[in-house]
């Protein structure tokens, strides 16, 4: 068990992804940052387009091998 100090803070979340389709063949993922109080930020910037969500779906989890990735859902 680890114990929380100021010396080694906590891994903070920074961002969370949301994938919205905007086309038919138009899928687009957007990075939405989390502020210190850790509420979303109104604004999101679009970081991949895709043709499909599962082109969408397959970058995400790409990026999730190499950070920890939050996902935003519609509900």
């Amino acid at each position: 068990m680890t114990t929380q100090n100021l010396f080694r803070p906590a891994n903070l979340i920074q961002f969370a992804l949301k994938v919205r389709q905007i086309a038919e063949d138009s899928w687009w993922v957007y990075r939405y940052e989390i502020g210190r109080s850790g509420k979303l930020h109104p604004k999101s910037r679009v970081v991949f387009f895709g043709q499909s969500q599962d082109e969408a779906n397959s970058w995400i989890a790409r990026q999730k091998e190499e950070a920890t990735i939050y996902v935003l859902s519609d509900n």
